[in-house]
Parts: structure tokens; sequence; C-alpha cells
């Protein structure tokens, strides 16, 4: 929450944000209970406008899931959707988006 554009940063190895709030914070203290079996797809967009967000929320902090679940996913996966289609209201209408969630559910 709160975030605001080239302000944070992400290990690329870890996912962990340079910046954590209060509300991360408590996100991070619930990673203890989740389950291991869940297999994660990370989908958010990038507009390429320059803010490398989807018009509502950062790439960075999009990426700092993985921290949260790191070591506790059963598998994890990013997958980022350029320019006008990456805007964040779009993404659900989306045909990249949509072969992926099909890949991702039923492969």
């Amino acid at each position: 929450m709160n975030d605001k554009p080239q302000q944070l940063k992400i290990d690329k190895k870890t996912g962990k944000p340079s910046i954590m709030r209060p509300e991360y914070r408590n996100l991070l203290s619930l990673s203890k209970i989740f389950p291991k079996n869940t297999k994660v797809l990370n989908i958010y967009g990038n507009l390429e406008d320059g803010t490398n967000s989807d018009g509502d929320v950062s790439n960075a902090s999009a990426q700092s899931l993985k921290y949260l679940i790191n070591g506790r996913a059963k598998s994890y996966r990013q997958l980022m959707i350029r320019g006008k289609g990456g805007q964040h209201s779009k993404l659900y209408n989306n045909a990249q988006v949509n072969r992926a969630l099909v890949n991702f559910l039923w492969k």
C-alpha cells in the first residue's frame, strides 16, 4: 500500500522488498500458515510508461509476493503483462492472461 513508482526495490533472488510497511509486515506474519501444497501464478502488469506499474500497483510491490510465500508454496511463477493490456483494470480481460491461466490450471 502507498507504494510510489521507483521507490521500492526488490531482491531478484528472494523477492525481499527494500521497504516493509506495516501492511506488508502483517502479511509476512501470515506467511507461516500459507499452505505448502499451493501452486502460485503471480500475474501483474507493466504499462511500460516509466512507472514500472500497472497504473495502480508497482511491479516491485507485485513481485514482493515471492518473499511472502518463499519456501512455502509448492511452486511460484511470475508473469508480467506488458503494454496497454497490462493496465490493472484490463488484466482480467487479456488473452495472454487467459492463456496463462488455462495452462496453469489445466496443464
